[in-house]
């Protein structure tokens, strides 16, 4: 049963955090993920008695804060740009902690292509020194890829020398991608993480366009039984970047999966 961990990211809900977070215990949602990018709550910006303040706001409406969101720019692209990704992830992480939540999710961005080159290995060397970062306070970084397949994307994951790094799964992205994302939970189930949930349809025009979680054409009670069976036990996170009166699609959205 799924009911009890269903979450919302809060910044789809397109409200300041205090009504955010009321309005997502109001909707029913036991978990709700924050990001850590934006500017009242970057870990700069954030002082301890901030973080005390959004961990008490957290807990009076009873919900849970299932990850911080820390994914930063293009991702690990510029090599130049390199350490301070590293430096702010790093600091990302002490704030999961100070919140208590376990996992943060990055975007790390295209897989290289040129993974023999000098590149290609400042990117590992990148990867491993956050996961290691991650393993050592106990956290796990849900990463976001760009890939063309998923047999790339493992080949990818297993030359990473660490633990700490996993998988956001987000079966609309695979669907766009062409990779089907039901059989995909097979091949990846030991780096999913968590999940991201959105969905998309076709217009009359040919053009995709993002709708409720349940509308469109992602095949969610087949993906959610196939995740359940692999032994997936974490959230399921509704992320509707796109709709239209988000609180009222989140909504609906929420109450779809709660019937599967």
């Amino acid at each position: 049963m799924i009911k009890k961990r269903i979450g919302v990211v809060l910044e789809s809900l397109r409200l300041k955090i205090k009504e955010g977070l009321r309005t997502s215990a109001l909707l029913g949602f036991t978990g709700v993920q924050i990001s850590a990018t934006q500017q009242e709550t970057t870990p700069e910006n954030l002082s301890q008695t901030g973080r005390r303040e959004l961990r008490r706001l957290i807990n009076i409406h009873k919900l849970r804060l299932c990850a911080l969101g820390g994914e930063l720019g293009t991702g690990f692209v510029n090599q130049n740009e390199f350490n301070l990704s590293i430096k702010k992830i790093k600091e990302i992480i002490s704030l999961a902690l100070d919140l208590q939540t376990d996992i943060v999710t990055i975007y790390i961005g295209n897989i290289p292509s040129d993974a023999d080159t000098s590149h290609g290995s400042m990117v590992r060397s990148a990867l491993n020194e956050i996961g290691k970062h991650a393993e050592n306070y106990g956290c796990t970084l849900a990463a976001k890829i760009r890939f063309d397949c998923t047999s790339t994307l493992k080949k990818f994951l297993l030359s990473l020398q660490t633990e700490g790094i996993k998988l956001v799964y987000d079966p609309a992205s695979f669907l766009l991608n062409n990779v089907d994302p039901v059989q995909s939970i097979y091949e990846l189930h030991e780096y999913i993480a968590y999940t991201n949930l959105w969905d998309t349809r076709q217009t009359g025009e040919g053009r995709k366009r993002e709708v409720p979680v349940g509308e469109g054409t992602v095949p969610f009670e087949e993906f959610i039984s196939t995740l359940e069976a692999v032994g997936y036990k974490g959230f399921y996170m509704i992320n509707s970047q796109g709709v239209e009166h988000p609180v009222e699609n989140i909504k609906r959205g929420k109450e779809f999966l709660e019937k599967i």
